[in-house]
């Protein structure tokens, strides 16, 4: 018998970029990371031949969910831009009642992408990959983990069974997703609403984003329906634009406070220090912008899907006016953000989002870990075309408005999703929960 020596982790030794790139992971989080204080500090670098694993044992967890690294930082810079690789069908995951087997229903569609191509819409069933039915231990591997798959549509039964309707075969690719999906003004019983579906905030669109307040101003509305019940973040300096747009004229114009950023103390003291107790990047404020509605009520659709800036704006806008949420369930409860964090002089393409700071309203209120609870219960059932008075979230808000019930008889007599079905969370929507900071020089 011929005896080795056993290959024990430690013998492993980190090539010389790895410990490039670990420096630059140790350094930084040490530095800017919220939590900084339940860093290990016991971790020696030298001996971590990855990166990834190395930036893992450094998080908080379980309170930090969001902070993650990549070896791709163009591909990071794209995402926080909208820019993706997909198919262009937003879907929700669904177990059907007892069974192991998953559904998914469209939420909206990406236009010219190419599900919208294909003709998907709101509220189509999907149940097969490649013929394959969807379970709940496979549904991972046929839905995200592919650029290019067969999709089995159908119907549901009275009886909650799915009979097949067609086949649809997709490929994915790169799409900058407009976060404007629809923008919409109502006349409804003597009342001008103005309704926005409004899907991320990205600054790229933000000129795009002031014409459509522009049009509601020209149109004369009353009331705004600012639907974020598919919006996981992004921009803090967009969700101070958009929130500009639509507080009273008299916030706007005193630049009262937005929002607090609290950092960790070693950041904290180098903001007072470097730039004092006022400086942008201690408090935001509101700002003027070319619009304002002046409007001193807001109603809001949300979701477990609502979050970070779009939490940060319910937030903000609290003290200020009066906020009406309607929605199926709880928003995330994401009270923090990140920044990007690049190494500009190293020969790599690895960049951090960390958590680097939480955020607290003028009142000061903060760590609203559970999220904002709806003040209506109204459930996504994916009947009606988003921006349809029909679309339930949509019509109970106009109904607040106006006190006018609408209803649709045919579309409810026609509605056969089975009941008690369990939603499974979708993945790809829970990386991307993001509010992003800029710091101000």
């Amino acid at each position: 018998m011929i005896l080795l020596p056993s290959c024990k982790d430690e013998d492993v030794v980190p090539t010389s970029q790895v410990l490039e790139i670990n420096k630059f992971v140790w350094d930084n989080m040490n530095e800017m990371y919220l939590w900084d204080d339940f860093i290990p500090q016991n971790i020696d670098i030298n001996k971590e031949v990855d990166p990834k694993i190395l930036f893992e044992k450094l998080l908080f967890k379980p309170t930090d969910r969001w902070s993650y690294i990549t070896d791709d930082k163009q591909a990071l810079a794209n995402s926080l831009k909208g820019i993706e690789t997909t198919f262009g069908h937003n879907f929700k995951l669904f177990l059907l009642p007892n069974s192991n087997n998953v559904v998914g229903i469209v939420k909206y569609v990406v236009p010219d992408s190419p599900a919208d191509k294909a003709n998907i819409v709101r509220g189509d069933v999907f149940y097969k990959v490649n013929g394959t039915s969807i379970t709940s231990a496979n549904f991972r591997e046929l839905l995200f983990d592919n650029d290019s798959y067969t999709l089995s549509f159908g119907e549901f039964t009275l009886e909650g069974q799915i009979t097949q309707l067609e086949d649809k075969t997709l490929n994915a690719v790169v799409i900058a997703e407009n976060p404007i999906l629809i923008h919409k003004t109502i006349n409804f019983e003597g009342s001008i609403i103005g309704y926005l579906s409004y899907n991320q905030f990205i600054g790229d669109y933000d000129a795009e984003l002031v014409d459509v307040f522009r049009e509601f101003k020209s149109n004369g509305i009353n009331d705004l329906v600012l639907d974020l019940r598919y919006n996981p973040g992004g921009s803090v300096n967009t969700a101070v634009l958009l929130s500009s747009m639509i507080a009273p004229a008299a916030v706007v114009q005193n630049n009262e406070i937005f929002s607090k950023l609290i950092w960790n103390e070693l950041v904290t003291e180098f903001i007072i220090n470097e730039e004092g107790e006022e400086s942008d990047n201690l408090i935001s404020r509101f700002i003027n912008p070319d619009v304002n509605l002046d409007l001193n009520r807001i109603y809001i659709l949300i979701s477990s899907n609502s979050a970070s800036a779009s939490e940060l704006v319910i937030n903000s806008l609290n003290p200020y006016m009066e906020i009406i949420l309607v929605g199926e369930d709880n928003t995330t409860g994401k009270y923090v953000g990140s920044i990007t964090i690049t190494d500009k002089n190293a020969d790599h393409n690895w960049a951090m989002q960390p958590i680097v700071l939480k955020t607290a309203n003028a009142n000061g209120v903060s760590d609203y870990v559970n999220g904002f609870t709806p003040d209506f219960i109204v459930e996504d059932d994916f009947d009606a075309e988003l921006g349809t008075l029909t679309e339930d979230m949509l019509s109970k808000s106009i109904e607040l408005i106006t006190g006018k019930t609408i209803t649709d008889p045919a579309r409810i007599a026609s509605s056969a999703t089975p009941e008690n079905m369990r939603s499974i969370p979708n993945e790809q929507v829970i990386r991307k929960q993001n509010m992003y900071y800029e710091m101000k020089k």
